[in-house]
C-alpha cells in the first residue's frame, strides 16, 4: 500500500563554511518508512533574526505520506498530510497542484514529478520549491522519491521553519552512508517565493 508513515529525523550538522554572501546551516536528513530509511540533507539560510549557531537542535516528524496514482492508496488521501500526484505535463504542474491542495485542506504538501526526475514541490503556504537530478544520475520514475522530498518539506515546515530558507536539497540513491553520491540538487535558481 502506498499511504505510508513516514518518519523525518532532521538534525544539524557541521556544513560548508558559510560564504560571503550569507550564512548557511546544514540538517542531516533520516526519512523512515516501511520501504526503507532514506539519508540526505538540507542545505537553508538563518532565518531572519536568528543568531549565529544551529537554529534549533533537531526535530523530529511523524505524518502519512500518499501516492495518488496508486488505486490501493487512494482511500486515504483524506488523511494524508504529503500528496504525490504523479507524472504530470509542464502545463497542467502547478494548477493540478494547487487543486490538490484545495481539494484536501488536511493536506500540507503536495509533490508531482515532470520529465527527467524533475520533482515540483507545492506548499499549502503557496511556496513552491523545485528539485532535479543531478547531472549524469538517471532513476526510474517512482513515487518513493517525490515522496521522499515532499516529506523533507513537510518536516520543514512542521519544525516552523519557511520553504523559503532551504537552499539546496541532497538525498542518496541508497540509504547507505558510503554511497552518499547526491540524487538530487535543487538549482541555485528558484521558482516562487
Amino acid at each position: 500500500m502506498t499511504a505510508t508513515l513516514h518518519t523525518v529525523r532532521l538534525v544539524p550538522a557541521g556544513g560548508p563554511p558559510p560564504t560571503a554572501d550569507r550564512a548557511v546551516t546544514l540538517f542531516e536528513a533520516h526519512v523512515s518508512s516501511p520501504a526503507g530509511v532514506r539519508h540526505g540533507s538540507l542545505t537553508t539560510r538563518p532565518p531572519s533574526g536568528a543568531h549565529p549557531g544551529r537554529p534549533c537542535p533537531g526535530f523530529v516528524d511523524e505524518h502519512l505520506a500518499l501516492d495518488l496514482t496508486d488505486p490501493e492508496g487512494f482511500r486515504w488521501r483524506r488523511h494524508a498530510d504529503v500528496l504525490h500526484v504523479g507524472l504530470l505535463p509542464a502545463s497542467d504542474l502547478l494548477a493540478r497542484l494547487v487543486g490538490v491542495l484545495s481539494a484536501h485542506p488536511g493536506c500540507a504538501v503536495t509533490t508531482a514529478e515532470h520529465r527527467a526526475g524533475t520533482v515540483l514541490i507545492l506548499a499549502r503556504t503557496g511556496t513552491r520549491l523545485i528539485v532535479r537530478p543531478a547531472r549524469g544520475t538517471h532513476h526510474p520514475s517512482a513515487p518513493a522519491l517525490p515522496l521522499t522530498l515532499g516529506s523533507l518539506a513537510h518536516a520543514w515546515l512542521a519544525a516552523g521553519r519557511a520553504l523559503t530558507d532551504v537552499t539546496g536539497i541532497n538525498t542518496a540513491r541508497c540509504h547507505s552512508p558510503e554511497s552518499a553520491q547526491p540524487w538530487l540538487r535543487l538549482p541555485r535558481r528558484r521558482v516562487g517565493r
